[in-house]
């Protein structure tokens, strides 16, 4: 049997000894306890302070303050929808009465625009009229319309320019000559007492004279 060879294990190297920190060396830093964050959710921790309690706002309060232009009133249902929406997204009572400024303001902006886009409708008309009718006509077509439809209505024309145009002055002015042309032919004439006298014919009516 063969003689057992015994085999010397590799010597193992001391591990290196911890660096020792230098005398002038600063302090570690300490940090402070950072605040838990909030979950996924958004919610706070068991933990947190609540919050204060938000005073409901009055926006029916806030939205008299408003300074509307002159004329200008806001609309009751429109303004119940407005607080309404104002409520759901908790927005301040500054916020709200700067958001109906806003859109009063936009509104009289419309309606000046509209105003003045009539009225220059209207001037044109009037330019166009005064260039294809007469003096003449345009004081027949007055006449003829005022006997036609009255005051009344001829103030509701005036109102939306259509005496204005030419072609309502040319049409009247047509009407005035008829109206002066026709003559009124009453159905008795030349037999007043006569054969054909209606009224004889008719002894009870109470249309008789």
């Amino acid at each position: 049997m063969a003689d057992d060879v015994a085999v010397d294990a590799a010597p193992v190297a001391d591990a290196a000894p911890a660096p020792v920190p230098a005398a002038d060396a600063p302090a570690p830093a300490v940090v402070a306890d950072a605040e838990p964050p909030a979950d996924a959710a958004g919610a706070k921790p068991a933990d947190a302070k609540p919050d204060a309690p938000v005073e409901p706002v009055d926006y029916a309060k806030a939205l008299s303050e408003v300074k509307l232009p002159e004329g200008m009133t806001l609309d009751p249902a429109l303004t119940k929808t407005g607080t309404d929406v104002f409520a759901k997204h908790k927005i301040s009572a500054e916020a709200a009465k700067d958001l109906v400024t806003l859109y009063a303001a936009q509104q009289k902006a419309g309606a000046d625009g509209n105003a003045k886009a009539f009225a220059d409708q209207v001037s044109g008309w009037r330019a166009a009229a005064e260039k294809a009718t007469t003096p003449e006509e345009r004081g027949a077509a007055k006449e003829a319309a005022l006997a036609v439809f009255g005051k009344e209505e001829m103030a509701l024309l005036d109102t939306f320019g259509v005496t204005n145009r030419a072609g309502f002055i040319k049409a009247l002015a047509k009407v005035s000559k008829a109206i002066k042309d026709d003559a009124f032919v009453p159905g008795n004439a030349g037999v007043i007492n006569g054969a054909n006298d209606a009224r004889k014919q008719f002894p009870k009516s109470n249309m008789n004279p």
